[in-house]
């Protein structure tokens, strides 16, 4: 198979249910990309204790091995893969050991909560970590049931890479990104850019007849489509909608029928410093499919 289009692929597992479809995830698009895949476990001793245990007593080590060979059998189940899937144990703390990890990979994936997220959480501590801090972008897997699975390992057989364009820096790199993502998939593009009137307006009455939010909207947008010009062939279907709504919502929506939703870590909304905005955090928690976070 051909170089990967995005590099190696990290995967967090901890044996929950999360992280088995975020493994699953991982495996169907790494066939796809022919990306290599590394499995990593984390361990470590638990704080509050003074002393170590004695010899042949429990260690945190032996679970995280066993955890590890949760994966190992996972992965066997897949058969023979065409790309080279590692796993490891390392000791330290969860985000740590994934960020770490990840620090020179083309993607981190993990689930949106892990074993010691509690029923209904919506994004556990170690996801939001992740996306708040991971030098690559990181792909959040909530799990859920899709309306179909293809072997790219996306959810919604048949649906498009949706991608969320504000005319930011950040989301203009996360459209390149998609693109070269979708093409390794053989999936279509959509990018969707949103617009509202200000509530303080009257809709029947704008400030200057020759405004419009939508029309303001798409020339924001424009240069975010321009920078990923260069990458738009006969090999990727990119498609480009204007629609109404509030950010989140709209986003939202579209991620019922998408394969995979790739947003900026934060848009033209977030002031400087800011790690993630508010859309992208209400759809890294709520989205019906995998969530890209682009970092730039």
């Amino acid at each position: 198979m051909s170089t990967a289009a995005i590099g190696r692929i990290v995967v967090g597992y901890d044996g929950s249910e999360p992280a088995d479809a975020a493994l699953e995830r991982s495996l169907g698009l790494a066939a796809r990309l022919g990306s290599p895949v590394e499995v990593v476990t984390s361990w470590r001793w638990p704080i509050t204790w003074s002393t170590l245990p004695v010899a042949n007593s429990w260690s945190p080590l032996h679970d995280a091995e066993e955890i590890r060979q949760q994966a190992v059998d996972l992965i066997e189940r897949h058969g023979p893969l065409p790309v080279e899937v590692t796993t490891r144990s390392a000791e330290g703390g969860t985000p740590e050991v994934l960020l770490d990890a990840a620090s020179d990979a083309g993607l981190l994936v993990v689930g949106s909560r892990g074993r010691g997220g509690f029923r209904g959480l919506l994004l556990g501590s170690v996801s939001a970590a992740c996306i708040q801090h991971a030098t690559c972008p990181v792909l959040v897997d909530r799990g859920r049931a899709a309306t179909g699975t293809d072997d790219s390992g996306a959810s919604g057989a048949g649906g498009a890479v949706v991608v969320g364009v504000d005319g930011s820096p950040e989301s203009g790199r996360a459209l390149r990104f998609a693109i070269t993502l979708a093409r390794g998939l053989g999936l279509p593009v959509r990018t969707i850019t949103t617009w509202q009137w200000p509530e303080a307006l009257n809709r029947d009455e704008p400030p200057f007849d020759h405004w419009s939010p939508e029309q303001d909207a798409l020339s924001t947008a424009s240069p975010a489509l321009d920078a990923a010009e260069d990458l738009i062939d006969d090999d990727v279907d990119v498609t480009s909608d204007l629609v109404e709504g509030r950010p989140a919502e709209v986003l939202l929506d579209a991620s019922r029928d998408a394969a995979l939703l790739v947003l900026g870590s934060r848009g033209l909304g977030g002031f400087r410093g800011l790690l993630v905005g508010s859309v992208t955090q209400e759809c890294a928690q709520h989205a019906s499919c995998p969530v890209v976070v682009h970092r730039s």
